[in-house]
């Protein structure tokens, strides 16, 4: 581990704000992992970016995400949900360099493929291969016949993948996994053709939302972040957009998309972008208070949802998506209550260690509370299904904002 309160990987700056752990004595991952210690993370006092406390360097980050990362397979039944979140992403990427049609585009980090699955749709003509690290989704991917190959950008590269530059080089959701971000992006750039066009999507630190609490995203950028990391590597940032989610998180306004070139052989080399207004010194005490409240909000909540579950003696989840995990990690008082979990279908795993149950076996159980445990934005209209069929329902929207 690397001690990263030394520099801010965006302005160099060395004074940083301590934000408060979500939990005393655990944090969760993206993957819904959880780790007995508490996570903790800062904001730099000169940009605002955050940083967790301590970077993983290359070989924990290597062990990770080629042995422990689990996300394509942890969720029972969850593809329904999200379906529609690769083809938006695709529909996006696309868009974004319209009416430009590479002949050879590189996903990295594309997990079991979905989202190259669809890129290839859009683009028929294109030769198109994905890298991930992790193996279970790559057998995943290459059982779905889509040219997916194991490795990691920095480290372990196959051959497949260097043999040739690309005219499109895109990845979604990674960079804020990484030891350090403008590495990446420098990686990256060895990979892309003069005329290039390199896409990055994140989740967007303008606002604190879900991804911040995540332990395993070392990263939270806004838009200007992600922009200033892309200049750092000598990338000339073209568009920064706002990019759909899709499915379970509707998250739209909490993701962002910035496309980025190679500067031409004319060019200047990129400078660094000065700061925004609302990343302005007023501005960011006012982040780092809003980042607070947030961290504060999760740290209550599982005393908040006992004392709403009280004199309840038989409990029940409704959902295993991501909010599911963020509930079981966060509220694990709560989560010793809880006796199964419902879907709106069939599996024969667990989550959690509580048994699934198809929602048309809930009524057998009869239970005397049921936790909406999705997004809040979408716990009011859950909650009033539920309430229809005679259920008491526990929300949380109220308490822990999308």
């Amino acid at each position: 581990m690397t001690n990263s309160f030394s520099t801010c990987v965006v302005c160099g700056g060395e004074d940083w704000l301590q934000l408060p752990p979500p939990h005393a004595s655990r944090s969760v991952r993206s993957d819904g992992a959880m780790a007995p210690e508490p996570m903790l993370k800062a904001q730099c006092s000169a940009c605002a970016m955050v940083q967790a406390t301590s970077i993983s360097d290359a070989g924990t980050l290597t062990a990770l995400y080629t042995q422990e990362y689990e996300l394509y397979s942890n969720r029972p039944s969850s593809e329904q949900f999200v379906s529609g979140r690769y083809t938006a992403l695709a529909q996006a990427i696309a868009s974004s360099i319209s009416p430009y049609r590479p002949q050879r585009v590189l996903e990295v980090g594309c997990g079991n493929g979905s989202a190259l699955r669809a890129i290839q749709a859009l683009w028929p003509e294109a030769y198109c291969i994905g890298v991930e690290p992790m193996g279970t989704a790559v057998e995943l991917a290459r059982d779905a016949g889509i040219n997916v190959h194991q490795g990691m950008i920095g480290s372990a590269l196959p051959a497949e993948i260097g043999a040739e530059k690309y005219d499109v080089i895109y990845s979604i959701h990674v960079i804020e996994h990484t030891e350090d971000p403008v590495a990446f992006l420098l990686a990256l750039k060895d990979l892309l053709r003069p005329s290039g066009r390199l896409i990055i999507t994140c989740p967007n630190a303008r606002t604190p939302n879900l991804e911040i609490v995540r332990s395993d995203h070392q990263f939270s950028m806004t838009p200007y972040h992600l922009s200033a990391v892309a200049w750092k590597a000598g990338f000339v940032p073209l568009r920064s957009t706002l990019c759909p989610g899709g499915g379970e998180d509707l998250d739209y306004e909490y993701n962002q998309l910035l496309v980025a070139s190679l500067p031409g052989d004319a060019d200047e080399a990129p400078a660094m972008p000065p700061l925004p207004g609302y990343l302005q010194e007023a501005n960011r005490l006012q982040l780092f208070g809003a980042r607070t409240k947030y961290m504060h909000d999760f740290a209550g909540l599982d005393a908040a949802l006992q004392a709403r579950l009280e004199g309840c003696k038989r409990v029940v989840c409704f959902g295993t998506g991501g909010w599911a995990c963020i509930l079981a990690g966060f509220a694990p008082e709560v989560w010793r209550r809880v006796e199964a979990c419902v879907i709106d279908g069939v599996s024969d795993r667990t989550f959690f260690g509580r048994p699934i149950v198809a929602y048309s076996e809930l009524a057998e159980m009869n239970p005397d509370a049921v936790i909406v445990g999705v997004n809040p934005a979408t716990q009011p209209m859950i909650g009033q299904r539920l309430e229809r069929a005679g259920y008491r329902i526990v929300r949380w929207d109220d308490l822990i904002a999308m």
